[in-house]
């Protein structure tokens, strides 16, 4: 064979792998990132539900649009990070609806799942079921800024926030429900300003 055709068939297979190489590359994952920075972080949100009322079932919700209904301020403390599911752990702390105190020892513990995303900016989805009949399933967003020296930037530029979600509650007492949508917004607060000291 003349050399040319060598120098031909040479070059034709080193771009031939070359494009597989350049196209296996691109088609790997990009693996799932390490939300562990997140571990003993604390975030202060409102609370907020937009919701129809129905005071009985077979009936027409009372009134027939939807109430916006504030549940108050609440303190989120991610406790753990499990990098083979993928899961966050969540305490939830609020204020005792009797005294206006705040409760110190967690209102419910939940798992964040990560969805999709880096470890500054991802979605993650929740579900909150209470004792007092309240199911709220929440897609919520984590968006996060970090100094040169990798803590997280405060003062609102670190937050939480949904995206999307639904509540469904049933009165424990009674026939009444509940059902529509729910909000969850606020940002990443130094543990030194929590009002309250966790018991463990």
């Amino acid at each position: 064979m003349k050399p040319g055709k060598w120098l031909l068939k040479g070059l034709m297979l080193a771009v031939f792998v070359s494009c597989f190489a350049l196209g296996t590359a691109h088609a790997q994952p990009g693996g799932f990132p390490d939300l562990s920075d997140l571990v003993n972080t604390w975030f202060k949100v409102s609370l907020t539900r937009t919701v129809f009322h129905y005071s009985n079932v077979g009936v027409k919700p009372t009134p027939s649009y939807q109430l916006a209904q504030s549940m108050g301020k609440a303190y989120i403390n991610i406790t753990a990070w499990n990098g083979t599911t993928h899961i966050l752990t969540a305490d939830i702390y609020a204020k005792d609806p009797g005294t206006g105190l705040w409760v110190t020892t967690p209102f419910a513990t939940i798992d964040i799942q990560y969805f999709a995303g880096t470890a500054l900016k991802f979605i993650s989805s929740a579900q909150l079921v209470t004792s007092s009949g309240m199911t709220m399933n929440l897609l919520l967003v984590f968006t996060g800024k970090q100094n040169p020296a990798g803590d997280f930037i405060l003062g609102g530029i670190t937050k939480l926030g949904t995206i999307a979600s639904n509540v469904l509650e049933i009165d424990d007492a009674g026939p009444e429900r509940w059902v529509g949508s729910a909000k969850v917004s606020g940002p990443m607060v130094p543990e030194s300003s929590v009002p309250f000291t966790p018991t463990l």
